[in-house]
């Protein structure tokens, strides 16, 4: 771990000045090279957790329990009866905290895009590995669940609520909930604003250090 990685949260940024090398005038950023930005730089500086490389996923990050207690503490947490949550490393406390606190979680389906499954009452300690919900969670239909909060991950976000996450999976773009969508993200993912169109939009951004309400 870097110094600074552990002394005060003074993170340097990924965003430099971006450089021609034939010397002629850039484009606008891609989704793609906004990823590998953010990947790139997570994985250069020892902040990226398992799994690794972060290349491909919504990362997990130094710092991500961190950040998933200031959510913890939100009354979109404490009063959600019902959270549909990503299968990300990232959102792992998420998802236990949620099951200790007797709350239902519905997941996406590991191997069945497009299907969920609705666990209730079930001991985290006995998931122990996310992909196999399914041997405890009941197939479930999205329409008409009363959903009160979505937790998904992220690869980059900004201070009005863009979000931009790994491009496949979920949530696909499809996915529309009538309830607050919250995602984590270390201090270096978080853009003053997005350098490309946002994918979708987030009501809760938790650092370790801060929740962003945009």
């Amino acid at each position: 771990m870097l110094a600074w990685a552990s002394m005060g949260w003074d993170y340097p940024s990924p965003r430099g000045p971006r450089r021609n090398p034939g010397g002629g005038p850039l484009g606008p950023m891609t989704l793609g090279q906004l990823r590998e930005e953010v990947w790139n730089f997570l994985a250069h500086h020892d902040l990226a957790l398992h799994p690794t490389p972060p290349h491909g996923h919504h990362p997990n990050f130094l710092g991500a329990r961190r950040a998933a207690e200031r959510l913890m503490a939100t009354p979109e947490f404490q009063g959600a009866r019902l959270i549909l949550a990503g299968m990300d490393a990232v959102l792992k406390p998420l998802r236990e905290e949620a099951l200790k606190r007797g709350k239902a979680l519905l997941l996406p389906h590991p191997d069945r895009p497009g299907e969920f499954l609705l666990l209730k009452d079930v001991d985290p300690r006995r998931l122990k590995r996310v992909r196999e919900a399914y041997r405890y969670g009941v197939r479930a239909e999205l329409k008409g669940q009363p959903i009160d909060l979505v937790l998904i991950g992220a690869v980059a976000v900004d201070e009005e609520g863009g979000w931009v996450g790994k491009g496949y999976g979920f949530p696909q773009a499809w996915l529309e909930v009538a309830a607050p969508f919250a995602t984590l993200a270390h201090p270096v993912m978080v853009y003053p604003r997005l350098p490309v169109p946002p994918e979708r939009r987030v009501d809760l951004i938790a650092t370790p250090q801060r929740l962003i309400r945009p």
